[in-house]
C-alpha cells in the first residue's frame, strides 16, 4: 500500500525490508571479499558494523512497533441513532480504529484526546470532528458512504482504496492540509459545503492540495512520482514547503513556481573522494528528514518519527536527527526513549545544544529535576542566545528545591 498507511502496516513492511537488505548485503560482502572462515581485514570489519548498524534500526522499528501497538485500540458499533461521543477513558492518549462499523454517527468532542482516527471497513458512517485530534491525523481504508465534517483544520488525510463515496468537508479553506489517496474514485473534498470529487481510480498514489486562490478549481491533484527503490522523489510540494523544494532543486530537481516537483535530475558525478553510495544515502535522508519536519509541523509526531528514524538508516551519524526524534518521543510521553535519542546525539556531537537540551527535558519530564540542572546548563554554555534554556534551568531548579524540601 501507500506510505500513509496505518502504523501496523507500514512499520512490519519496513521491518521485513531491513531484514532483507541486512541478509543481502552480508551474504554480498561475503562473496565479495572470500573472507568466510577466515580473519577478516579492515574492510569487512567496516562492512559488518555498517550490517551492525542497519540492525540496530531494524531493532528500533521493531520496537516502535510493539510499542504503537499498546497505544491503539480497536471499536465496532453497528446501526443506532443516537450520536457516539469519542471521549471515554478508553479513547484518551490512544489511537482509534473503526473496523466495521455501520449506521453510525461518530462526534470528536472538546478533550476527546484521541491521538489519530483510523476507519477500517466502514459503511454508511458520519464522523463530525469538533475538536482538533492529536496528530491531525485521520485514514480511510475500504470505506463506503463515510462523510466527515471538520469543524477544525487537519494536518493529513489518507484515503485507500474507498471505491464508493467518501466526502471530507472543511469547514474553511484555511482548515484544508493534505490529502493522500489511492484508488479511491469516490473521493471527495470540499470546504465550505462546495465539493469537488478528486479521487482516482488505479494502483498509483496521489495527493490533492489547495490551488492559488486566484485558480478557477480550488484543488490541484497529482500523482506522487517514484525513484529508485520505491523512493519517492517527489513528496507533496506546495509552496509553503520551502525546506523541500530548497533541497529538491539543489541536488538538480526541476520546479514549478507553485512549488511541485517535476523530473529527477541528471545524475551527478560525486567528488572523487566521497563513496557515491554514501553520497546518494545523505541525499535520501535529506529528504527523509524534510519529511519528518513535515510530518512534525502538522502534528503527527508518530509519523515524523517514522520518518526521521527512515533517515538516520540511511545517515545514521546524522545528530539532527536524533535531537529531533527525541522530541518527537517527548511529544509523545515516551520520556526514556528521548532520552536515549538525546544521549546518541550528544555522543556522537558533544557540541550539539539540542542534544543537551533534549536530554535536559527528558530528564525534567521523568522528575530527574537534578540530573537535568547539567544537561540544561551545557546546552545554555553552547547556546547562549536561547532564551528557552535559561527557563528550564530556573524551572528545574525550583522543582529540585521543591523536591528536596519535602524528602
Amino acid at each position: 500500500m501507500t506510505n500513509y498507511q496505518s502504523w501496523d502496516s507500514k512499520a512490519t513492511a519496513l521491518v521485513r525490508k531491513a531484514e532483507e537488505e541486512e541478509k543481502k548485503e552480508e551474504a554480498e560482502a561475503n562473496d565479495a571479499l572470500g573472507l568466510d572462515g577466515i580473519p577478516r581485514g579492515p574492510p569487512t570489519v567496516k562492512a559488518e558494523e555498517q550490517i551492525g548498524e542497519l540492525g540496530e534500526h531494524s531493532e528500533k522499528r521493531k520496537e516502535f512497533i510493539d510499542w504503537s501497538k499498546k497505544r491503539e485500540i480497536s471499536q465496532t458499533h453497528k446501526t443506532q441513532e443516537e450520536p457516539i461521543m469519542l471521549d471515554t477513558e478508553e479513547v484518551k492518549g490512544m489511537a482509534l480504529r473503526l473496523i466495521g462499523s455501520e449506521g453510525v454517527t461518530y462526534v470528536i468532542p472538546e478533550g476527546s484526546g484521541v491521538v489519530k482516527l483510523v476507519l477500517d471497513k466502514c459503511k454508511n458512517v458520519r464522523v463530525q470532528v469538533l475538536a482538533p485530534i492529536i496528530t491531525s491525523t485521520i485514514e480511510a481504508y475500504r470505506c463506503v458512504d463515510v462523510t466527515f465534517a471538520l469543524s477544525v483544520p487537519m494536518g493529513t488525510f489518507q484515503v485507500d482504496e474507498c471505491v464508493k463515496p467518501v466526502t471530507v468537508n472543511f469547514a474553511e479553506r484555511d482548515h484544508v492540509g493534505r490529502l493522500y489517496h489511492q484508488n479511491s474514485p469516490g473521493l471527495s473534498v470540499g470546504f465550505d459545503g462546495e465539493l469537488h470529487v478528486e479521487g482516482r481510480a488505479g494502483e498509483v498514489q496521489h495527493y490533492t492540495r489547495l490551488a492559488d486562490t486566484a485558480a478557477k478549481h480550488p484543488f490541484i491533484t497529482d500523482f506522487v512520482r517514484r525513484g529508485e527503490g520505491d523512493f519517492p522523489v517527489d513528496m507533496p510540494g506546495d509552496a509553503t514547503n520551502l525546506e523541500l523544494l530548497e533541497i529538491a532543486r539543489k541536488h538538480g530537481y526541476t520546479t514549478t513556481e507553485g512549488g511541485q516537483i517535476l523530473r529527477e535530475p541528471e545524475a551527478e558525478q560525486p567528488e572523487p573522494e566521497v563513496d557515491p553510495e554514501i553520497e546518494q544515502n545523505r541525499r535520501k535522508a535529506e529528504v527523509k528528514r524534510a519529511a519528518g519536519n513535515e510530518m512534525f509541523r502538522a502534528n503527527d509526531f508518530f509519523q515524523a518519527a517514522m520518518e526521521y528514524t527512515s533517515a538516520l538508516e540511511l545517515d545514521p551519524k546524522a545528530t539532527a536527527l536524533y535531537a529531533n526524534r527525541s522530541v518527537c518521543w517527548l511529544k509523545l510521553g515516551n520520556h526514556e526513549k528521548a532520552l536515549e535519542d538525546a544521549k546518541k546525539c550528544t555522543d556522537i556531537d558533544p557540541t550539539n545544544a539540542k542534544g543537551w537540551f533534549r536530554q535536559g527535558m527528558s530528564l525534567h519530564a521523568m522528575k530527574r529535576f537534578g540530573e537535568a540542572i547539567p544537561a540544561l546548563i551545557e546546552a545554555e554554555k553552547l547556546d547562549p542566545k536561547n532564551k528557552q534554556i535559561p527557563e528550564a534551568i530556573k524551572m528545574a531548579q525550583l522543582m529540585a528545591r521543591k523536591e528536596a524540601a519535602g524528602a
